[in-house]
C-alpha cells in the first residue's frame, strides 16, 4: 500500500511539468517579438556607378515587430506576420551630379538649361517592410530554443527621378529629359513608393529570461526578387518627338542581417 501511494505521488510530480507545459502552449497561442535588425548588402544595387550612387546605401537599420501564432495542429510549427520600419542611409548622388548622367548623343556636349522637377530622397529616408511565413521551434536546452524561419514579403522604396532641359552646345537643339531609378518606366513622374518583393530565411535563438520574456537573437538572409533599374528618356522640346530611350538594368539585391530583441512569451 505504501509503495502504491509513493508511486501515485511520483506520477503526479512527473506529470505536473508536462501539464504546465501544455497549458503554456495553449495560453500562449499568440506572442510578440520586438527586434532591431542591421542589414548589410552583399552586392550593389547596380554595377554602374551613377545608377548605384543615386540609391540608398546598402546598410539598412530595421525596427521590427513580429506577431506569432501557434495553430495547435502541430506543436512545433508556427506562423508569423511582421511589420518593420527601415532607416536607409542617404545616397551619394546629389542634384549637382545630374550632369554626369547619360546624354542623348555620346560625344556631344550638353549642359543643363533648366531643372524642371526632382523627386525621391537624397537624404536618410524611411521605408516599410511587410512579411509573413512559417517557423519551427525546437528546444535544445532547458531555457534555449532554436527557431528557423522561412517567409516572403515586400519592402517599400521611394523611386528617384529628375526632369531637366538639356541644351546641345553650339546649336539650338534642346531635349526634355527624364531620368528615373525604379522597378519599371511606366511613369517617369513620382507616383508613390514602389514595392520590392523578397524571400527571407532566418536562424533565430530564444533564451528564456523569466516567465514572461525571452531574449531573441539571430542571423538572416534576404533575397529580393526585383531589381532597381535606371531609365532615361529624351524628347525633342520643339516637336515633342521621343528621340530615344535608355535603360541600365540593376542587380537583385542580397542582404545579410543580425537581429536582437525581446520576445514576450
Amino acid at each position: 500500500m505504501k509503495k502504491y501511494i509513493l508511486f501515485i505521488i511520483a506520477a503526479l510530480a512527473a506529470a505536473q511539468p508536462l501539464s504546465a507545459q501544455n497549458y503554456e502552449v495553449r495560453d500562449k497561442s499568440f506572442w510578440l517579438d520586438l527586434q532591431v535588425v542591421q542589414h548589410v548588402g552583399l552586392n550593389n544595387w547596380s554595377n554602374v556607378g551613377y545608377v548605384n550612387d543615386a540609391l540608398p546605401r546598402t546598410s539598412v537599420t530595421e525596427f521590427r515587430g513580429v506577431l506569432h501564432c501557434n495553430p495547435a495542429t502541430v506543436s512545433w510549427l508556427n506562423i508569423y506576420a511582421e511589420l518593420g520600419l527601415n532607416l536607409m542611409p542617404a545616397p551619394k548622388m546629389k542634384m549637382s551630379d545630374v550632369g554626369l548622367l547619360p546624354m542623348p548623343h555620346s560625344g556631344t556636349r550638353y549642359y543643363i538649361r533648366d531643372m524642371i522637377s526632382e523627386s525621391g530622397n537624397d537624404r536618410t529616408s524611411a521605408s516599410f517592410r511587410l512579411g509573413a511565413g512559417l517557423l519551427g521551434e525546437f528546444r535544445v536546452a532547458e531555457r534555449l530554443w532554436f527557431m528557423p524561419y522561412l517567409g516572403v514579403g515586400t519592402m517599400s522604396m521611394s523611386p528617384r527621378s529628375y526632369e531637366v532641359i538639356l541644351k546641345e552646345e553650339g546649336s539650338n537643339m534642346q531635349y526634355r529629359t527624364n531620368y528615373k531609378w525604379g522597378i519599371n518606366d511606366n511613369d517617369y513622374d513620382y507616383g508613390g513608393d514602389e514595392m520590392l518583393g523578397f524571400m527571407s530565411g532566418r536562424l533565430n535563438f530564444r533564451y528564456k529570461l523569466n516567465g514572461v520574456s525571452s531574449l531573441v537573437f539571430g542571423l538572416e538572409y534576404t533575397h529580393f526578387f526585383d531589381s532597381v533599374n535606371f531609365y532615361a528618356r529624351y524628347a525633342n522640346t520643339f516637336n515633342g518627338n521621343i528621340k530615344g530611350k535608355f535603360r541600365e538594368k540593376g542587380n537583385k539585391m542580397n542582404m545579410l542581417g543580425l537581429s536582437v530583441g525581446i520576445s514576450f512569451r
